[in-house]
């Protein structure tokens, strides 16, 4: 019987989510008690997992073995949802048509937005199912992993009710004093609470720098973008900068700001908000931060260039940095504090119900054999040293009886 190790469960990965399964296949990358992890719901996964990072961080796929890494998570979430299903199933918890329903409508909503960011409820489903025959997937298949992941929630609740004591006010008051502390970069606090719980003080920091972001200056632009790529050649390079003045030009000459959004931004994504996003002090592209930050409200700036391409930004509210004391985030806190109440409940659960399971991985990676020749190589290395260290040592204690040996002779010479 195999033992998957320990591991960490993000919590919004087994909730009700939009998750894909592929269509039904022989081959498998894991079974779970006999039941098998099909290798198509596996590589539509990891697929999707790793589009998200080419859009979203590009640069940690180029690091050794990224892709193998993401994808023993992929394999252990995986895992993970099959144990909880069957758990679900053991407890006998029902789930109604209309509760699936619901689930459906509620993941429909997701695709009233069009290819072009624009809001259009009358092509939704048609998008909906769009999706669902890319993934290999009918109607009635999908209803079935929904009731299947309602399920899993209702478990879930369950088990939280039953194991997650409510947050208490002194947690909340402990939690934002260290908070503070990081902010108000309080050294003898901060190395008194890193002696105490090293991770308590990682918390208290990562929670300080999203609130710095947060209260900072901020300022919301309209945001026309050019992209040039290291991928551009030089002469498509300097279209886009010649553009980016036709664009300035027509603005100065009275063209609406949003109009010019609609018809010339390459952000298809920030369509739908009219091409506005929020600029944080310090934060953006320091040719972006300098002309957003020193432009006055309903300005539009020259075109900016940035190691992403180009941008023109229309300054169109300014707000400056805010203050916050205990009142201000105490809810926010209470909130966070149960997150991770839930998260580890979740996580002792799973990993229960692991430790209990039969789970066989037949899925491989290369990283795996890759660490598997490290830790070798580290044992050779270790062993030729014990071995040095052994020699080193007799060799010392022959020196030492040597060294003994001769001064007897030289004392019985004497003699």
């Amino acid at each position: 019987m195999n033992k998957m190790s320990k591991f960490w469960l993000p919590v919004l990965a087994l909730c009700l989510a939009s998750g894909a399964m592929g269509k039904v296949m022989e081959s498998s990358v894991a079974t779970v008690n006999g039941k098998p992890v099909l290798a198509s719901e596996y590589d539509t996964y990891y697929d999707s997992v790793i589009e998200q990072y080419q859009a979203a961080a590009p640069q940690f796929l180029e690091q050794p073995y990224a892709k193998d890494f993401l994808g023993k998570e992929v394999l252990k979430e995986l895992i993970s949802k099959e144990l909880l299903y069957q758990a679900a199933d053991e407890a006998k918890i029902t789930v109604s048509d209309s509760e699936v329903d619901d689930g459906i409508n509620e993941i429909k909503t997701r695709f009233i937005i069009d290819e072009d960011g624009k809001q259009d409820p009358k092509g939704a489903d048609k998008r909906f199912n769009e999706a669902l025959k890319k993934q290999h997937m009918t109607l009635k298949s999908y209803k079935e992993k929904i009731k299947k992941d309602i399920s899993v929630k209702k478990l879930m609740e369950a088990q939280i009710q039953a194991t997650v004591k409510p947050v208490e006010e002194a947690d909340v008051k402990a939690l934002y004093a260290n908070v503070e502390a990081a902010m108000d970069n309080d050294n003898k606090a901060l190395k008194k609470l890193e002696k105490e719980d090293p991770m308590k003080l990682r918390e208290a920091q990562l929670i300080a720098a999203k609130l710095k972001q947060l209260t900072a200056e901020q300022v919301r632009v309209g945001h026309i973008y050019l992209a040039v790529t290291p991928d551009t050649s030089e002469e498509d390079a300097k279209k886009k900068e010649e553009l980016a003045k036709q664009i300035k030009k027509e603005l100065d000459e009275g063209m609406d700001f949003s109009a010019a959004v609609k018809k010339y931004t390459e952000d298809k994504t920030a369509l739908a908000s009219g091409g506005d996003m929020i600029l944080i002090k310090g934060v953006a592209p320091k040719e972006m931060d300098k002309a957003a930050f020193s432009l006055a409200v309903g300005k539009v700036s020259a075109p900016i260039k940035t190691d992403i391409g180009w941008h023109i930004i229309k300054v169109k509210e300014k707000r400056a940095e805010a203050e916050i004391g205990y009142d201000d985030i105490a809810r926010d806190l209470a909130q966070y504090i149960a997150q991770q109440k839930i998260q580890t409940a979740l996580a002792e659960y799973v990993n229960g119900l692991a430790d209990k399971a039969d789970i066989k991985v037949t899925k491989t990676f290369e990283v795996d054999a890759a660490i598997e020749a490290e830790a070798a190589k580290r044992a050779a290395q270790q062993a030729k040293e014990a071995a040095q260290a052994e020699t080193n040592g007799k060799t010392e204690e022959t020196a030492k009886n040597d060294t003994k040996k001769t001064a007897e002779e030289e004392k019985n010479a004497e003699k």
